[in-house]
């Protein structure tokens, strides 16, 4: 068992290793290649919050949430179109915080779905504005503070049961999003693609640098304690978080253990 695990994590480290760059687009915009068909996003607006750029099998782009403000994913997409050209491109928004789909009029704007649930629907017309004036509270950036005041939410366009959950199909690639119970917010998705052994886990998944649970206001941390232990770590290799570092399925486990304290 030792020698399988020490394998692993040297493939992983290996993996890392190989195919990592980092490339400013802005000042607070940064994309990080983690293998060659895969992307990091990590927006500072108040502060880092990761996205996922996915190539498919089939050449299509899957974007699974989106900087915090439209300017931002009109920069994001400005880069994929010049490194990519014009595609098919996808999006998925895992929960309701401006964090997760702040950039959504940018994708509106150059008509690319945007997925999610009818959970997220329902926590954007129940839970937006307050929890808009938890996140302006925090801010000490007037600048910032003023954009957020006159924030306007853009929701997902296309909605699915979260009991039912979304598969979505690239040719021979497959995507699964599931709503698995109440985290970090009501409506948290986890986003698992199987071929590339990768899983987004948005804000339900601490980094390894976390040590609290941080915002829960919109979830529930005994119920996101019991939601963690049944996440599917079965196939996946790389678990990227919301905000913070990218690890493996060790970042489960760390999760679990901070919101136990």
């Amino acid at each position: 068992m030792k020698s399988m695990y020490c394998a692993c994590f040297l493939g992983l480290f290996f993996f890392q290793i190989v195919n990592t760059f980092s490339e400013e687009l802005t000042k607070n915009l940064t994309v990080d290649s983690i293998a060659p068909d895969l992307f990091i996003v990590t927006h500072s607006f108040p502060w880092p919050s990761n996205s996922l750029v996915a190539i498919m099998e089939n050449k299509d782009i899957l974007m699974v949430d989106v900087p915090y403000t439209p300017e931002a994913t009109d920069t994001l997409l400005n880069w994929i179109f010049r490194k990519y050209g014009k595609r098919n491109i996808v999006a998925i928004n895992t929960h309701f915080h401006v964090d997760r789909l702040g950039g959504n009029a940018s994708l509106l704007k150059h008509n690319i779905p945007i997925y999610s649930s009818d959970l997220t629907i329902e926590a954007i017309k129940n839970r937006g504005e307050s929890s808009l004036n938890l996140l302006i509270s925090w801010i000490s950036d007037e600048s910032i503070k003023n954009y957020y005041k006159n924030f306007k939410y853009v929701s997902p366009t296309k909605i699915f049961d979260s009991k039912k959950g979304l598969t979505l199909n690239f040719g021979k690639e497959m995507v699964y999003v599931k709503f698995l119970g109440i985290g970090h917010s009501i409506d948290n998705l986890i986003v698992y693609l199987p071929n590339k052994k990768v899983m987004f886990g948005g804000c339900m998944i601490l980094s390894m640098e976390a040590n609290k649970a941080g915002n829960f206001s919109d979830g529930n941390k005994e119920e996101w304690l019991k939601t963690i232990q049944i996440v599917d770590t079965s196939n996946y290799k790389l678990v990227i978080p919301g905000h913070g570092k990218y690890g493996g399925i060790d970042l489960i486990k760390h999760t679990a253990s901070i919101l136990n304290q």
